[in-house]
């Protein structure tokens, strides 16, 4: 299959939660697959891929090594609990790493991150919100509409804010809605001692910032503040340095810019990974590597066709947003890959 390739690459597989049962998370977290499907994909990626360390993949891009034909990072975003206690004995089983890239301010309080919250209130809500021209879009919301325009109206507002006002944005909607707030006692977060049990195996931990805005829509002194600060509370928690950075995508795009390319640069990242969908090639450039979102669904081939719906323009641009978006079928675009994936392993672009 080597000799097919046109240019050599590599797969970035993107995950960020994995339960028993998904509908168990439906209003909280929201995008969580089954453990039986990620130890399919799991079991698949150790017999008929080469995985690799996001480390492998940085060197390789860069130019600084090669690796074998078919090869494949996991990776997993915001630090959710069941990373430990789902995927980590899965990963385990199979000899597979992973790079877990945690929301360090919900590590440390154990409070969900604003969008679970965000979308616990509005899915769950049994009247209507007050006449508070910040939320006018729920005044007349009634039990039976269409709560996901809703959500993705007051996701959208939320991926612009930082920190105190982010936080007041949330709790102001949870009070309208009088909604019970999630909070540590929900216990979706991932606590400090599993973060550091999980690198103690030999698993890569990243960062994700502290809050999880859209970067590229809050203003420099803020992108600067997310991402300096999270590195710094984060090495000072693991004693080691962090190398390697997601960039948050909740909604709106871009979810990257020059600006941001220059801070994360600056911060002294080997590598970041965006939401956009497609795989790593040599030469890329290492803080703004693609990846693909890992569907739950398992059956459907992946045609040698290599198509994604609305072509990604200027940076970071995409067709879809990941958090309160609608998945598209996304194909990897390189002849490595096309034409010669398990049957059931199927890639769906999703923003």
């Amino acid at each position: 299959m080597a000799a097919r390739a046109r240019v050599p690459s590599v797969v970035i597989l993107m995950y960020h939660s994995v339960v028993e049962d998904p509908r168990l998370t439906q209003n909280t977290i929201g995008i969580s697959q089954s453990r039986s499907d990620f130890e399919a994909h799991v079991k698949v990626i150790a017999q008929k891929f080469n995985p690799v360390t996001i480390e492998q993949v940085t060197r390789f891009a860069a130019g600084d090594c090669h690796l074998p034909a078919n090869s494949l990072a996991v990776t997993f975003d915001d630090g959710f609990l069941d990373k430990y206690q789902v995927v980590l004995p899965i990963l385990a089983r199979h000899g597979v790493p992973a790079t877990f890239y945690l929301m360090v301010d919900s590590v440390d309080s154990g409070i969900p991150p604003w969008y679970c919250r965000l979308n616990f209130s509005v899915r769950t809500t049994q009247r209507i919100g007050r006449a508070d021209p910040e939320y006018a879009v729920l005044c007349g919301m009634k039990l039976g509409e269409d709560r996901a325009k809703v959500l993705q109206i007051v996701v959208n507002e939320c991926a612009r804010k930082v920190g105190k006002e982010q936080a007041e944005f949330v709790r102001r909607l949870e009070t309208a809605l009088d909604v019970e707030p999630l909070g540590p006692e929900s216990r979706l977060m991932l606590r400090c001692d599993e973060v550091r049990e999980l690198r103690k195996l030999g698993h890569t931990i990243g960062g994700h910032t502290l809050s999880h805005p859209n970067l590229s829509h809050v203003s420099k002194e803020q992108a600067l503040s997310e991402i300096f600060g999270y590195k710094r509370r984060l090495e000072q928690e693991l004693g080691e340095p962090v190398a390697h950075f997601s960039y948050p995508h909740p909604a709106l795009n871009p979810q990257w810019t020059p600006c941001t390319l220059s801070i994360t640069r600056e911060a002294g990242f080997q590598s970041a990974v965006l939401t956009t969908c497609g795989p790593v090639r040599f030469g890329d450039e290492l803080l703004a590597m693609k990846r693909i979102y890992a569907a739950s669904d398992l059956d459907q081939c992946l045609e040698p066709a290599v198509h994604i719906p609305g072509q990604i323009g200027v940076a970071g641009q995409a067709p879809h947003d990941r958090k309160s978006g609608t998945p598209g079928v996304g194909r990897l675009r390189d002849s490595t890959f096309a034409g010669w994936l398990p049957a059931n392993l199927r890639f769906v672009e999703r923003f």
